[in-house]
């Protein structure tokens, strides 16, 4: 995930002697030595400041096996992947992963052989010092290193920490988050420097000398500069009412900014948003949420309306107010020839990983969808939703073996999981650095064996706001034709993944939620009805996903769809 922009908990680590254990001779700090890993793969070769690192031979439990260089524990420069059916490959390696003379992933039957080898054999725990009260060396899951100073298990103090992808933060720590002065040095060069909290980069604060509130101009109607509390932001522009409204821009603390249209405090109108990480987002936005590249067509009556403050209008005293129709929900779904079951997975406070801050946020909201009659008014028996501590490997498998289990031959199935990923796996809140990941395999064996014509798992997940309103219609008619449609596909699975296998899913802190499932829900609300028949399909959902994710990461985030799906499937409704 990107990492700027989520807290960077890490987790209890193991104390030294788990090194040992694991060294079963030789030197494995700055030598030569045998390093056993949990699978029962084996290297011998060299190490550095107890990384493998240098040259060597890691036989793997397959039958396979990889000699030559590496770098901060994965084959890296240039090596030979021996497979077990005797066939050989030679040349250049990256993260453990194939590539050409230019550096760029080789798309081949090979590297998905690699997945599952290279990705899950990699040296992680304490490699080298006391990761406990000391200063210590410690190797994650993913690649990532921290050297540095540690407290009760937790980086704490001043440290180093090394990402799998060429960035690196020198400085502050405090109970394993960024915390104080710190700098990142980015891949690409550039570098940024300020004050952390919590993990979230803070910035330099705009007060001087206790100056906050209006500074300077008229802030109430007219056009000023006014610095936000604790000195996060500055606004300049115009104001209404003391708040932004009309043309502005604001500077944000930490180094992002936004320039354009503002209405009563709120990103509204054509602008662009600078994040920090250098992607520009450009287009039309509506209550500060994104909404696409350019400014919707409007009726003149309705643009003049816009430039002032709505009012609310009082009933007609002709006309009374109309009863709203009483439905029963219950009657209708148990009517429908198609039922839904859905099991919903968001981690975010992991022990063992870097937090990441929207995931469980968007599984509550992808919860809240499909108990709406757009997704299918699901009941209390037909979904299961299971947020950190609750998802723990054990309850997410055997929720889906219990819910997908009472779906009958015409129904659908579904699972939504917002949270890490390894290549092959999803991570469950109790994953110790080995155990316990969630394979795809897995999923795919549970998937496989229930009866459902329907299967769809959605995924926000590395390798792989509020909703929008509700709106008037007829709620029967609505969940009729939800179940309608969906019984008129064709069976099959549909997989839709967050990104590609070699890119990372982003949260964004303009969206205040994941990227893909920020998108997802507003699809799935109807944005993604791009025939008007009140009716989306999973490719209409797909589509408008992949553009409007594409768009808005400046095309660093690729959603990906497979299976033997029909793209007429339903997955909501538009009222």
């Amino acid at each position: 995930m990107n990492k700027s922009i989520f807290s960077l908990l890490l987790f209890t680590l193991f104390v030294f002697h788990n090194l040992s254990a694991q060294c079963t001779s030789g030197d494995c700090l700055d030598g030569k030595g045998t390093y056993l890993y949990p699978s029962g793969a084996k290297y011998v070769g060299e190490f550095e400041n107890g990384e493998i690192h240098g040259i060597g031979v890691c036989y793997y439990t397959d039958g396979s096996k990889y000699s030559g260089e590496w770098v901060h524990r994965y084959p890296e420069g240039r090596g030979t992947k021996t497979y077990a059916d005797g066939t050989k490959r030679t040349g250049n390696w990256l993260k453990g992963q194939p590539v050409d003379d230019n550096g760029e992933l080789i798309t081949a039957a090979v590297e998905e052989e690699l997945e599952e080898t290279l990705e899950t054999d990699i040296q992680s725990g304490c490699i080298s010092g006391d990761c406990k009260s000391g200063n210590g060396v410690y190797g994650y899951p993913n690649g990532s290193r921290y050297e540095g100073q540690f407290d009760a298990g937790q980086p704490d103090g001043r440290g180093t920490f090394h990402e799998n992808d060429g960035e690196k933060y020198i400085g502050s720590f405090r109970e394993g988050m960024r915390h104080g002065n710190g700098t990142v040095y980015y891949a690409d060069n550039t570098k940024l420097t300020g004050e952390w909290r919590e993990g979230e980069f803070y910035g330099s604060s705009f007060i001087e000398k206790g100056r906050v509130g209006c500074v300077q101009g008229n802030c109430k109607n007219g056009q000023g500069i006014y610095i936000y509390k604790n000195g996060e932001a500055k606004y300049t522009g115009h104001f209404r009412n003391n708040l932004p409204h009309g043309k502005g821009a604001v500077l944000y603390s930490n180094g992002e900014r936004y320039t354009g249209e503002f209405a009563y405090g709120s990103f509204d109108g054509m602008g662009t948003l600078f994040m920090k990480d250098g992607t520009k987002v450009a287009g039309y936005w509506k209550q500060g949420t994104y909404m696409s590249p350019t400014r919707p067509i409007t009726k003149p009556d309705t643009a003049v309306a816009s430039q002032t403050k709505p009012k609310p209008t009082p009933d007609k005293p002709t006309k009374p107010a109309e009863k709203k129709e009483k439905v029963d929900l219950e009657a209708i779904r148990d009517a429908a020839p198609t039922k839904v079951w859905a099991v919903i997975v968001g981690v975010a406070s992991y022990n063992h990983m870097p937090a990441l801050r929207y995931t469980d946020d968007d599984a509550y909201r992808m919860h809240s969808f499909l108990k709406s009659p757009e997704g299918g008014a699901l009941s209390d028996g037909q979904i299961r939703i299971l947020i950190d501590e609750d998802a723990t490997k054990a309850k997410i498998t055997q929720a889906m073996n219990d819910i997908f289990s009472k779906a009958g031959p015409n129904d659908l199935i579904m699972l939504y999981y917002s949270g890490h990923g390894l290549k092959g796996s999803f991570i469950p809140i109790d994953f110790d650095g080995f155990n316990n990941r969630l394979e795809h395999a897995e999923i795919s064996n549970i998937f496989s064996r229930s009866r459902a014509k329907y299967k769809l798992c959605i995924a926000d997940a590395c390798h792989s706001g509020s909703l929008l309103a509700m709106k008037s219609a007829n709620v029967g008619n609505v969940l009729d034709n939800y179940y309608k449609t969906l019984s008129q596909a064709a069976a099959g699975t549909a997989l839709i993944m967050s990104s590609k296998s070699e890119e990372t899913s982003l949260e964004s802190s303009g969206l205040r939620q994941g990227v893909f499932s920020h998108f997802l829900i507003r699809g799935l609300k109807g944005e993604a009805d791009t025939d008007g028949d009140k009716i989306v399909t999973v490719d209409e959902l797909y589509n408008f996903i992949a553009v409007k994710t594409r768009e808005y990461t400046g095309n660093r985030q690729t959603p990906v769809i497979k299976g033997d799906y029909d793209g007429k499937m339903t997955v909501g409704v538009v009222r």
